[in-house]
C-alpha cells in the first residue's frame, strides 16, 4: 500500500523526466507564424542554461509598407496634416529573454521576464499651405501640398510574459505567447527637404515657412510630445525638423511559434 502510495506520488516527476527525456536537444530555432500573417519576419534562438531555465534571444524585421491599424494610428495622432494612406513604416526589434519552467526547460508553463531594444523607421507625408501666382493671371491662390517627413524612432523597454512550449513531433515545438507587456521609452527625429513654389518671393517663402511651423505645432501625437520643431527656409536647400519623446508600450499576445529543437 505505502509502495503504491509513493509511487503515485512521484508519478508527475516520472513523468517530466520522461518528457524531457523525449524532447532531446537544448537548442531550439523558433519562427512566429502569427508575425508572418502580419508581414513581419520573427526568429527566436532559444538554449538550456540550467534544468528550469533557458535563455532566448529573437530578432525580428517588417519591411517598409503602408500603416497598419490605420484608424487607430489616426486616433492616436489626433491631427489631420498626415497623410495616413500615403505613410509608410517598417521596424526591427532584438528581445532578449529568461524563461523559467515550472516543469523543465523547454517543456510546459513559463515566465519570462524579457528586454526589447526597437529601431522604426517613418515616412509620414504632411500637408501644409502655400501660394502659387499663376504664370498667366499673376494673381495668388492657396493650395495645400505635402512635404515628407522622414525620421526614425528608437525605444528600449523591458516586460514580462506568460506562455507555454511543448511538444508537437519528435524534434518540433510548438511555443504559445499566452500574454505579456513591456514598458518604457521611446524618441525620434524627423526632417524634411522641403520644396519652395517661389523662392525668389520673401512673402511666400516666409508664409511656407510659417505654415509647416505651425502645423507641427498642432501635433500631440499619444503618448508622445512633440519639441524642437525647426524651420530653416533661407538656404538653397530649405528644410524642417521636429523630434518626439515619450513612454514606449507594447503587448505580445497569442503568438504562434514553430521551432525545431536540435
Amino acid at each position: 500500500m505505502k509502495k503504491s502510495i509513493l509511487a503515485f506520488a512521484l508519478l508527475p516527476l516520472f513523468l517530466s523526466v520522461k518528457a524531457q527525456s523525449l524532447i532531446g536537444g537544448g537548442n531550439i530555432v523558433k519562427v512566429n507564424l502569427s508575425s508572418l500573417a502580419l508581414g513581419t519576419y520573427n526568429v527566436t534562438y532559444e538554449r538550456k542554461i540550467l534544468p528550469h531555465i533557458t535563455a532566448s534571444i529573437g530578432i525580428s524585421k517588417m519591411p517598409k509598407r503602408g500603416l497598419p491599424f490605420q484608424n487607430e494610428v489616426k486616433n492616436l495622432a489626433n491631427t489631420d496634416i498626415i497623410d495616413y494612406d500615403n505613410a509608410k513604416v517598417g521596424n526591427f526589434t532584438v528581445t532578449p529573454e529568461l524563461r523559467l519552467y515550472l516543469i523543465g526547460a523547454g517543456h510546459g508553463l513559463y515566465i519570462a521576464p524579457y528586454g526589447r531594444y526597437t529601431s522604426m523607421d517613418l515616412d509620414v507625408p504632411i500637408h501644409y499651405q502655400t501660394q502659387i501666382v499663376s504664370p498667366t493671371t499673376g494673381k495668388t491662390s492657396i493650395e495645400t501640398v505635402d512635404a515628407l517627413f522622414t525620421g526614425n524612432i528608437k525605444a528600449t523597454s523591458g516586460g514580462l510574459m506568460i506562455g507555454t512550449q511543448f511538444q508537437l513531433l519528435k524534434k518540433v515545438v510548438l511555443d504559445l505567447w499566452i500574454v505579456g507587456a513591456h514598458f518604457g521609452n521611446g524618441k525620434g527625429d524627423f526632417t524634411t527637404h522641403y520644396k519652395q513654389y517661389a523662392p525668389t518671393n520673401q512673402a511666400i517663402v516666409d508664409y511656407e515657412a510659417k505654415s509647416i511651423r505651425d502645423g507641427l505645432g498642432t501635433l500631440k501625437p499619444k503618448p508622445f510630445v512633440v519639441d524642437n520643431v525647426k524651420v530653416d527656409s533661407k538656404t538653397s536647400d530649405p528644410t524642417a525638423s521636429m523630434s518626439i519623446s515619450g513612454p514606449w508600450t507594447g503587448i505580445r499576445a497569442l503568438g504562434l511559434n514553430v521551432g525545431i529543437r536540435f
